[in-house]
């Protein structure tokens, strides 16, 4: 699966990514708000400047994920497996 062909299932009204393989795939600047990443594998992804707000990423492995300038607002990571991550100049207001 690859990067377009999840940004295209969530403009058809998908949200549900539970455990996918999301490994480095490139999400720049894509609105995945209120989508379920709960178990997926985004290590190495390229969140940058996307809008995840009120996403799901529990237990998700965000190890070495880009989130710079992502708003994460209202985002679910409550098992803190954030280690390693590019955070900088995220917007993780309220997470």
């Amino acid at each position: 699966m690859d990067a377009n062909n999840i940004i295209q299932q969530y403009a058809n009204g998908e949200r549900n990514f539970r455990s996918q393989d999301l490994k480095g795939l490139s999400f720049i600047q894509a609105d995945l708000s209120n989508a379920d990443f709960t178990g997926a594998d985004l290590r190495g992804a390229d969140l940058g400047y996307s809008d995840v707000s009120n996403a799901n990423f529990n237990w998700a492995n965000l190890k070495g994920a880009n989130l710079k300038g992502a708003n994460l607002k209202g985002a679910k990571m409550p098992d803190g497996r954030m280690h390693n991550d590019r955070l900088e100049s995220a917007n993780h207001l309220g997470v």
